[in-house]
């Protein structure tokens, strides 16, 4: 008689046991002998895929799903964090950069399709793999400090318009590989794709998240939820078009720029969900379809080091061309290449369609897959003495509305100090906090008090942190501009009489305000400007 049985592991369970496994020790392992974590998770996915160990199986689809999810918001949280006001002043670097990081490689492989004697159809598809990138290093820079550098800015801002110029190749070729329409009608349909997502992604979209945050914001599980319908919203709304989803999710992303500050809580948890399980999760399926045995073999080595050397070479002479001319310094022109030579989103998506539709062979396949192995590891290993290279720089002059604080007694903000602080922050992206002040024999606010001040100041968009204080408004004043924190503090007291100091000070009286500044040129009107705004 049998007491009991003991069996392998094996099923759902075991498999996202095995994934997360991988993703918490994969970069504690590697980063201890100095390696870049992402190496750690794309070995760690090949160790326990199909051609591993062979934990996870070939017909696994969670974990690649799961990936491609990631992959997602991998694309849309570039968008959500890119500086709207830097890449505005460098919005021609980022045009110059993206041309030229298209042109170069797609010029590359039209020489090395012709040499191979490829077809035409096959050439441009291998030209539109080469040209595209993934911004797959610029979370490690943007956690590094480098988010603000000029040419990280242009390195982001490319991105959309050279896979955008890729995946119009894709579709171009794709649609007249497959029959399903002239060239003509298929530039057609995504230009008209592209108008849809600007009208959509860049006024439609920002307003109705605007309205469902003040009808909800206060709870933060349906903020969260809210920011990730809106991202599949828009990638699903990019694949009605026949555009990529990724081009969607950044659309996304831009159009919840403004809406959800780099420095709030809404964006504390899209990155920490994004850093601990979607980003991790789609580098693991990369290394899940690693195969040696196919990889390693003389044709796939081969097209490997053609196609490696068309794209890496064409990324960094496009990126030390657009450098020079912009006058960015040779540091910069290694972070724009380590931005823009990771091989991943786009460079798949166009080799599986490739493969699809009978122009690419199961060795392009593989190749392919060794230029995506051998670019994040280059741009990874790159990422982290560039970091050393690129001095972290202060910012020395912080947008006016780039971190509001509201300074308010015990009863908590007015709807006009909170309206005040969201008209002045919101056209910077920055955020706004509350602090509320009592003194020691005023009682505590107990949690239901705090929850019900912050969703009444969420009907006004708000997004922030909201803290109490024992101590006079003055002296709370004080420290506050002693640290540092913020670049204009909004008074919630009539009877407030301060100095003008280095941060302007907005006063409000009901509907009425009083600016406290230095004699600053411009910064009068602009407050002015801005209050005279509708939020």
């Amino acid at each position: 008689m049998t007491l009991y049985t003991i069996e392998a592991p094996s099923g759902p369970v075991f498999e996202f046991f095995i994934l997360f496994a991988v993703i918490l020790f994969g970069p504690i392992i590697f980063t201890r002998f100095r390696l870049p974590g992402l190496i750690g998770l794309m070995l760690g996915g090949f160790v326990i895929g199909a051609h591993g160990l062979g934990w996870i199986g070939a017909g696994n689809h969670t974990v690649p799903e799961l990936g491609h999810l990631g992959l997602l918001y991998l694309m849309f949280v570039a968008g959500l964090e890119l500086d709207l006001r830097l890449l505005r002043d460098y919005k021609r670097a980022a045009v110059a950069l993206g041309l030229l990081a298209f042109a170069i490689p797609v010029a590359g492989a039209l020489l090395a399709g012709w040499a191979m004697g490829w077809s035409l159809s096959a050439t441009f598809l291998l030209g539109a793999l080469c040209s595209s990138h993934t911004l797959i290093t610029y979370p490690r820079l943007r956690e590094a400090g480098l988010g603000g550098s000029p040419a990280i800015a242009s390195a982001v801002g490319a991105t959309v318009l050279t896979d955008t110029l890729a995946l119009i190749v894709l579709a171009l070729v794709a649609g007249t590989e497959t029959g399903s329409g002239s060239p003509a009608l298929i530039v057609g349909e995504i230009a008209l794709g592209f108008a849809v997502l600007i009208v959509v992604g860049l006024i439609v979209l920002p307003r109705a998240v605007d309205a469902a945050f003040r009808l909800w914001g206060a709870d933060r599980v349906a903020r969260y939820l809210l920011i990730i319908v809106a991202l599949l919203f828009m990638s699903v709304l990019a694949e009605v078009f026949g555009i990529e989803a990724i081009v969607g999710a950044f659309f996304a992303g831009l159009a919840l720029n403004r809406l959800v500050p780099n420095e709030g809580p809404s964006m504390e948890r899209v990155e920490f969900f994004g850093a601990a399980v979607f980003v991790p999760v789609f580098v693991v399926s990369i290394g899940l379809l690693l195969d040696p045995s196919v990889m390693f073999t003389g044709e796939t080595l081969g097209l490997a080091a053609v196609i490696c050397g068309v794209a890496i070479s064409g990324k960094a002479i496009a990126c030390w061309l657009a450098g020079t001319l912009l006058g960015f310094s040779r540091p910069e022109r290694v972070g724009m290449f380590v931005l823009t030579v990771p091989q991943a989103a786009a460079t798949l998506a166009v080799t599986l369609i490739g493969f699809e539709i009978g122009l690419f062979s199961t060795s392009v396949v593989n190749a392919v897959l060794v230029l995506i192995v051998v670019s994040i590891v280059l741009s990874a290993v790159l990422a982290e003495k560039v970091i050393d290279w690129i001095p972290t720089k202060l910012e020395e002059t912080r947008p006016l509305g780039g971190s509001v604080l509201v300074l308010t007694r015990s009863g908590g903000p007015s709807d006009a100090a909170v309206r005040a602080a969201m008209l002045l922050s919101r056209p910077d992206g920055g955020y706004s906090n509350v602090l509320i002040t009592r003194t020691e024999d005023q009682p505590r606010l107990d949690r239901a008090a705090i929850r019900d001040i912050e969703e009444r100041i969420c009907r006004h968009g708000f997004d922030g942190h909201v803290r109490t204080e024992v101590s006079g408004l003055p002296d709370a004043l004080a420290k506050e501009l002693r640290a540092g924190g913020p670049s204009l503090v909004v008074v919630d007291d009539p009877g407030f009489d301060g100095a003008a100091g280095r941060v302007p000070l907005l006063v409000v009286n009901g509907s009425a305000t009083r600016l406290i500044v230095d004699a600053e040129d411009g910064v009068a009107d602009e407050v002015a400007r801005r209050l005279a705004r509708r939020l």
